[in-house]
């Protein structure tokens, strides 16, 4: 909405716009799955608002977005399932309505949260 021209070189758009651009690539080319890692990390809260809000219309078009992110607050705004990885493995994957964002960094950072996540080391059959 706010670019002046559709000639301005993407080196020339803001962040939230560049990252809109690629987005636009990606669905331009037909792809059932647009995966985004960190598509927020350097953004201003104006930008941001503009890549979630792009998020959450692809997602409601049918679309599959899978977003990688260490930002909870953003993940919890638009995801609808989460995987969490632990040391490279999958710690988890959960509906986001089943759990709390303390549960969440319980599962990034030691790989269990209560009854959630990989098994006590005591528990693994050798």
């Amino acid at each position: 909405r706010t670019v002046k021209s559709v000639r301005t070189p993407v080196a020339a758009l803001s962040g939230g716009q560049r990252q809109t651009v690629a987005i636009a690539k990606a669905v331009l080319w037909n792809s059932n799955l647009v995966l985004l890692d960190e598509p927020t990390a350097a953004l201003g809260v104006a930008q941001t608002r503009q890549v979630l809000d792009l998020v959450r219309r692809l997602a409601e078009q049918g679309l599959g977005v899978m977003l990688i992110s260490h930002n909870l607050a953003d993940v919890f705004e638009v995801a609808d399932r989460i995987a969490v990885l632990y040391l490279g493995r999958m710690a988890a994957q959960v509906r986001t309505a089943d759990v709390t964002t303390g549960q969440v960094v319980e599962l990034i950072t030691a790989g269990r949260s209560g009854d959630l996540g990989l098994a006590r080391p005591e528990a693994v059959a050798l």
